[in-house]
């Protein structure tokens, strides 16, 4: 009777949830910054209950978190809350059995909002400044996201127009809501697409910024450089689903450089932010683009990421199916794929 309980006892013990490892570092303007408290998020909406809270970075920066397996966004804290901290990589994506992934936090100032009187009682209005280790950004554009799952990214409900050398920016006639505030600057002068190294890039402190009704909200976002990751970093969207891998080409079958292959799934593609957009190619035209999920995708290649394909842009279109799509099932790893660009002419 013995053998017999305790053979149910362990039957009816739930098995322990495994937990995969990401382990980074906290710097401010390249600095390692002591006692900041990070935590990783389900998404990018930091006002909810973190997934998980890592120990105080330690003198080098360092710190550790362990969480289920799944994609997150690390935000971190400094004790009296007068430093801010997020990752250039997030969301990053953990594979259950996976190695530990690396994630580096930059730090910024934390500067409270101010409110003042705006002309019209039936709108809100938003306005600020850019700034880089305290000195205004021109060529700066601010984003204003409704959906926090987007996750900061593509163009958002609103884009400011590029900052001044003042960095000042602003958004007028806004209805009463919060929004979620994010900046960048990137290096090719583009307005969406994956920041790369050396790009720039913010993430207000305050979200979600509510903004009322007959009030200017004026706040500050601190930008900090990206730093060099992994190449998964650059890959757009949230990944953990299938791979599809192979290369770009000219006419001639000679690799082409310099190109991003996208992953729709909508038939009507551009007027959306793809699902998932590769970095680009190098010098053998290879690629790789991390899927967010099996499924439908329509997939192709361009030079550039955002508006329409411009005359004299490199494009092209996977063409082993009439409609460019492609179905990829759990498990596939579909690789060897070819697209042709093209100089695209009118």
């Amino acid at each position: 009777m013995k053998r017999l309980l305790l053979g149910l006892l362990l039957v009816a013990l739930p098995l322990a949830a495994t937990a995969e490892v990401i382990e980074g570092r906290v710097v401010r303007d390249d600095q390692p910054v002591a006692g900041f408290t990070v935590k990783a998020f389900a998404g990018f909406d930091f006002s909810a209950a973190p997934v998980a809270t890592a120990a105080p970075s330690a003198g080098d920066g360092s710190f550790r978190l362990e969480v289920p397996p799944g994609s997150y966004a690390l935000f971190g804290w400094s004790a009296d809350r007068s430093l801010f901290a997020f990752c250039g990589r997030s969301p990053i994506t953990v594979a259950a059995g996976a190695q530990a992934q690396w994630a580096g936090l930059q730090a910024v100032p934390v500067e409270a909002p101010a409110q003042v009187p705006y002309a019209d009682p039936y709108a809100a209005a938003i306005e600020g400044r850019v700034l880089l280790t305290g000195k205004p950004v021109a060529g700066a554009l601010v984003y204003l996201y409704l959906d926090p799952a987007e996750d900061l990214k593509g163009q958002g409900y609103r884009m400011s127009a590029p900052t001044g050398e003042d960095g000042y920016f602003s958004f007028d006639g806004l209805p009463e809501s919060s929004y979620f505030l994010a900046a960048r600057k990137r290096q090719d002068g583009q307005r969406v697409g994956p920041v790369r190294e050396g790009d720039l890039y913010g993430i207000y402190p305050g979200n979600p910024l509510t903004a009322k009704a007959g009030e200017t909200t004026g706040v500050t976002v601190h930008l900090a450089a990206k730093a060099r990751d992994a190449v998964e970093a650059e890959t757009f969207g949230r990944g953990g689903g299938p791979e599809l891998r192979g290369v770009v080409i000219d006419p001639a079958g000679k690799g082409v450089a310099g190109v991003h292959v996208f992953a729709y799934t909508d038939k009507v593609i551009g007027h959306q932010r793809p699902a998932a957009l590769s970095t680009p190619t190098g010098a053998d035209g290879a690629f790789v683009v991390r899927l967010p999920a099996p499924g439908t995708y329509y997939v192709g290649a361009r030079q550039l990421y955002g508006d329409s394909p411009a005359p004299g842009e490199l494009f092209g279109m996977f063409e082993e199916s009439a409609d460019h799509g492609l179905t990829v099932k759990v498990g596939e790893k579909p690789a060897d794929l070819k697209i042709v660009v093209e100089p695209i002419q009118l």
